[in-house]
């Protein structure tokens, strides 16, 4: 049974991983010039990510799906850095 319990939190888990990019993706026409090089798409994963990791961890508790999806956020401050990183690197 587990497996196809498997099947479904992988289609689930990669769905939502998956609409969150295209999102990005849509609304990065819509954002600031900086963010016009696929960032867009990259936020969206990221957010899509932490969706998906919130709805797995649910099963588990709570508390833990949502400092999951918390600790998921926080990663996402640092798609700005590692941009300018890769500009300065770049000249």
């Amino acid at each position: 049974m587990h497996f196809f319990d498997g099947i479904i939190f992988g289609i689930i888990d990669n769905g939502v991983l998956i609409m969150g990019a295209l999102f990005g993706l849509s609304i990065e026409k819509y954002l600031p010039k900086y963010f016009h090089k696929g960032i867009g798409t990259v936020f969206g994963a990221g957010i899509g990510n932490a969706v998906s990791d919130f709805l797995g961890g649910t099963p588990i508790a709570i508390d833990f799906a949502w400092g999951t999806f918390i600790g998921c956020l926080a990663t996402l401050i640092f798609i700005p850095i590692f941009v300018e990183i890769k500009k300065i690197k770049s000249k």
